[in-house]
């Protein structure tokens, strides 16, 4: 199902915006060479979620609390539960680590997870952050330097896209395409490969929507 990869840093996924109705149900992060392996798989089955999850304290009163639900609508009441932001106009942001560290050299890296956006946002992102093991998780915020950014981000009627980012020597590189996401009241799956021949690809709901050479991109 949803499956999240990367290199030899420790995972922390973030999640912030202005928004009263996102659900994270799955996120995996894992390496694919011959025989798939799986750094990192969440799909918060139960309450035991909030062990594994460090909450960012960082934003103070301005920040809001994550819930363990299903949303307003659903195919199954318990198994359809994921981690929903509770408030509108507050900031959310929480972390897991991984539970070793990798190397993913000659092998392919895939970020995947689902978001729900269950009403129609002004401005919010949706995305998960992979970052370096040194991470202060209990301070996380925006500017915290990570490695990879990946996911949907909507503000107003001009913002409505797949953030692909990249850390290179310092720099945070966004991609030059314009990768538009999902923008309706519905699950989506977003999928990211990073291939060792330097090419990458993008997909939802596992359809391709953009691919292309890493260098010529970025």
């Amino acid at each position: 199902i949803n499956k999240l990869y990367s290199s030899r840093v420790s995972e922390k996924s973030e999640l912030t915006g202005d928004m009263l109705s996102l659900i994270l149900a799955s996120c995996l992060l894992g390496l694919a060479f011959g025989d798939p392996t799986i750094i990192f798989k969440e799909e918060f089955e139960d309450a035991s979620w909030e062990e594994r999850w460090v909450t960012s304290t960082h934003k103070g009163s301005d920040a809001g609390d994550f819930i363990w639900s299903a949303g307003k609508f659903y195919g199954d009441a318990d198994k359809d539960k994921g981690i929903q932001t509770s408030k509108d106009a507050r900031f959310y942001g929480l972390s897991a680590k991984f539970d070793q560290s990798f190397d993913n050299t000659g092998k392919s890296l895939v970020i995947q997870f689902t978001v729900k956006h269950e009403q129609n946002i002004d401005c919010g992102g949706g995305y998960v952050k992979v970052f370096d093991s040194n991470l202060d998780q209990k301070d996380m915020h925006g500017d915290s330097p990570y490695h990879i950014m990946f996911g949907p981000d909507i503000c107003g009627p001009g913002t409505k896209k797949v953030h692909v980012i990249f850390n290179y020597k310092g720099q945070n590189l966004l991609v030059k395409k314009d990768i538009r996401c999902k923008d309706d009241e519905m699950t989506h799956l977003y999928t990211l490969i990073l291939r060792s021949d330097n090419t990458y690809e993008v997909k939802i709901d596992n359809k391709k929507v953009e691919s292309g050479d890493l260098e010529s991109d970025w």
